[in-house]
């Protein structure tokens, strides 16, 4: 008889919270701790509440101003330095007791494990085994996390998210027995991993509203209407999931980006200041990484009260990581937006089609070497001084004007305090 295999997922509970509350030795569950910059304003984002918090139906979908009154709160500024550091070395705890090829990080807080080869190896069964674990997290970073078991990777996302979470042992089990009487009858459709709430719409009018409607519903026509994530979503709905965590995944075509949420309203002649700095991020990381790229892309998103978004993209004659190059190209699609004076409030930049080919293509017409070959060595030079002393010691004249937000991106990791 095959032995059905077993996966976990292991998600650190409330895990930004949960580590400000380690740091100053408070239990999650009784204190009313918010993460977030309360010197932003009111309209600053919550970034994590405590588990205590989110029984008293808080969440991290909300603002200073979104918390209820009556409630003495302890403000944590976010330290995002200080998350990837716990992050990592969680991760590197798991790496003591799993090999590399069983082991998948999906998100910061969040890691799957392939355990059915360690079963035989500590010889203890899944149960005994994440009791282990999450003991082994406790005792080392005192964080608490929550386990979903199951026979698949999305199967045991299921279970965390479904019951895992809501377990008093933190941990929950299921079985491919479970999938009719457990998964089927979830419903609405969106708290299913992977259903967004636009899909579940398109879904609603097919007549599908739980996994069982969807595991009753023939596979060709799921594939008809829906394609291959179709196709998909039926053997979901049966818990079929094929994925294999020593498969690598190769992307066809790799991509950077640079993105950025605006803290006021920017006008059309604020905007090339922030496509310059971001432009000159993105070739930082090329270099680093001996990229080049050969397309570049815009988006913005325009101000409310009418909030518009615009996205284009351009092909390049050459393969490039120069900052005055792609600077140019992207100022070229900026010029195509039709903006007319409405006020900009987001900006994303990206670079795709990233080649490490070390082969140039010659003009002639420009002095093409001699200017990239200057270039070049400039910002190689620059990039080697932000390295050694810190990006703000040598920087652009513009990122002292009011557009900038150069300097205050400096002391950020993803939007947010290092």
């Amino acid at each position: 008889m095959v032995m059905e295999k077993v996966y976990a997922v292991i998600d650190l509970k409330s895990f930004y919270a949960g580590v400000e509350c380690a740091e100053r030795g408070l239990d999650p569950f009784t204190t009313p701790l918010v993460v977030c910059d309360e010197r932003r304003g009111d309209g600053t984002i919550i970034m994590a509440v405590t588990p205590y918090l989110k029984a008293k139906g808080l969440n991290n979908v909300m603002r200073k101003f979104d918390l209820p009154k009556g409630i003495n709160y302890i403000f944590a500024k976010p330290r995002m330095e200080l998350y990837i550091q716990r992050s990592t070395e969680f991760n590197a705890l798991l790496l003591n007791y799993f090999a590399k090829e069983d082991w998948y990080p999906y998100s910061i807080d969040e890691t799957f494990v392939h355990l059915t080869p360690y079963l035989e190896l500590y010889k203890k069964t899944p149960e005994a085994l994440i009791e282990f674990i999450i003991k082994e997290i406790y005792d080392h970073f005192k964080l608490y996390v929550t386990v979903g078991i199951a026979p698949n990777m999305f199967l045991s996302k299921c279970v965390l998210d479904l019951e895992a979470k809501k377990d008093p042992r933190f941990y929950a089990r299921w079985t491919m027995e479970d999938v009719q009487n457990k998964l089927w009858h979830v419903k609405p459709l969106h708290k299913i991993w992977g259903i967004g709430k636009r899909y579940e719409k398109r879904l609603n009018k097919l007549g599908l509203f739980s996994m069982g409607d969807i595991a009753k519903y023939p596979k060709t026509k799921m594939k008809e209407e829906f394609g291959i994530m179709g196709e998909q979503l039926w053997e979901h709905a049966h818990g079929i999931d094929n994925t294999d965590l020593s498969e690598t995944y190769i992307p066809l075509d790799k991509s950077l980006t640079s993105g950025q949420v605006l803290m006021r309203d920017y006008t059309g002649g604020e905007v090339p200041v922030l496509i310059r700095e971001m432009t000159d991020e993105l070739c930082m990381r090329m270099r680093k990484n001996n990229l080049k790229a050969k397309k570049v892309a815009l988006h913005i998103l325009t101000s409310k009260p009418e909030s518009t978004s615009f996205s284009k993209s351009m092909s390049l004659l050459l393969p490039t990581s120069g900052n005055t190059e792609l600077y140019r190209a992207f100022m070229e699609v900026y010029k195509r937006f039709p903006l007319d004076g409405t006020s900009v409030r987001a900006l994303h930049l990206s670079v795709s089609g990233l080649t490490n080919d070390p082969y140039e293509q010659l003009s002639l017409i420009e002095d093409y070497v001699t200017q990239n070959t200057k270039e070049q060595k400039l910002w190689e030079t620059i990039d080697d001084l932000h390295e050694r002393f810190g990006k703000d010691k040598i920087m652009r004249a513009n990122a002292l004007t009011k557009a900038s937000t150069y300097l205050r991106r400096t002391t950020q990791i993803g939007g947010h305090n290092k």
